[in-house]
C-alpha cells in the first residue's frame, strides 16, 4: 500500500514542477482576464474608466482619487496613467497593481522588498538564466520520478548509489526540485514586475523631458 502512496506523491510533485514551466510560459505570452486575480481585474476596469476623463496626459481628480484608493498614496498618479495607455496594460499596469503597497515614488522610485529593505528597480533583468533554472529543476523532478520507476524494476547495484533505490529519498528529491522550480518561477515573476515598473518610470521621465 505504501508504495502506491509514494508513487502518487511522486506523480503530484512532478506535475507541480512541470506546471511551473507552463505558468511562466503562459504569463509571458498570453493575456487572459480569467487568469488574473479578480482584484486586479476590477482595479484595471476602475482605472480604465477613470482614465477616460484624463486629458493631455494629466490625471483628473477622479483618476487621482482612484489611484490613491487602489494603488496607494505613495504612487505618482502620472505613473499609473502612463501604465494605462493602450497596449501597455499587461506590460506595465498589471505589475503596478501586483506590487502595490511596495512602491514609493516620493523623491525617487523605490520598491520595498521587505519592511527594512528598499531599492531602486533593476535597470536590466535577464530572464534567460532564471527561466533555464525553472526548466532544469522541473526536468530534474521528472528525472527523479522516472528513476523511481526504473529502480523498482532494475535496482542500482553500486553501493554508493544505493539511495537511488529508496522511494522515500527519490520522493524527497522530486519535491526539493519542484520547490526550487516554484521558487525560481516566483523570483522571475517578481524581478520582471519591478523591472517593468522601473522602465515605466524612465519612459515617463523621458516623455516629460521631451516636452
Amino acid at each position: 500500500m505504501m508504495i502506491y502512496v509514494a508513487f502518487f506523491l511522486i506523480f503530484v510533485g512532478v506535475t507541480f514542477a512541470l506546471h511551473q514551466v507552463y505558468s511562466v510560459h503562459y504569463a509571458i505570452n498570453f493575456e487572459d482576464e480569467e487568469e488574473r486575480p479578480a482584484q486586479v481585474n476590477q482595479a484595471l476596469k476602475t482605472l480604465a474608466e477613470e482614465a477616460k476623463g484624463c486629458a493631455g496626459n494629466e490625471p483628473s481628480p477622479g483618476f487621482v482619487q482612484a489611484v490613491q484608493r487602489i494603488v496607494g498614496n505613495g504612487v505618482d498618479p502620472r505613473l499609473v496613467l502612463a501604465a494605462m495607455a493602450s497596449g501597455r496594460r499587461k506590460a506595465f499596469a498589471e505589475p503596478l497593481l501586483r506590487r502595490k503597497g511596495r512602491i514609493e515614488t516620493a523623491g525617487e522610485l523605490t520598491i520595498a522588498h521587505l519592511p527594512f529593505w528598499k531599492t531602486r528597480p533593476p535597470m536590466h533583468y535577464r530572464r534567460g538564466p532564471v527561466l533555464v533554472l525553472v526548466m532544469a529543476c522541473s526536468l530534474l523532478a521528472l528525472f527523479w520520478g522516472g528513476m523511481s520507476i526504473f529502480t523498482l524494476a532494475y535496482p542500482v547495484a553500486v553501493p554508493a548509489l544505493a539511495w537511488a533505490n529508496d522511494l522515500a529519498v527519490l520522493t524527497a528529491l522530486v519535491y526539493a526540485s519542484a520547490l526550487l522550480a516554484y521558487g525560481a518561477s516566483k523570483l522571475d515573476f517578481y524581478l520582471h514586475d519591478i523591472q517593468q515598473i522601473g522602465r515605466l518610470e524612465r519612459r515617463l521621465k523621458a516623455g516629460e523631458q521631451g516636452r
